[in-house]
């Protein structure tokens, strides 16, 4: 389960990092590498303690976490855009 969660993090916060990149907000595209490299760390920590059986668990957390992302940025992009208008 710590696969996936890592996983989730890990993914979730460099779809979130490619959005800001595109959208050319600097600030929170480099704090997000912060929160990259941590769970980057429990990644590699579960790949060590798991083997190949996090193989699984490390998809499944991958999946949920850009998919999280891509929702997530949109309705906050949709919110901006309504509250500015």
């Amino acid at each position: 389960m710590s696969a996936a969660l890592a996983s989730f993090c890990l993914v979730f916060f460099r779809a979130i990092q490619q959005q800001n990149v595109i959208h050319g907000h600097y600030w929170l595209a480099a704090l997000t590498s912060f929160g990259i490299a941590v769970a980057e760390v429990g990644v590699v920590l579960a790949v060590i303690a798991y083997t190949w059986s996090a193989v699984p668990w490390i998809g499944l957390g991958g999946a949920c976490g850009v998919t999280l992302a891509m929702v997530m940025h949109r309705r906050i992009r949709v919110w901006m855009t309504t509250k500015n208008s």
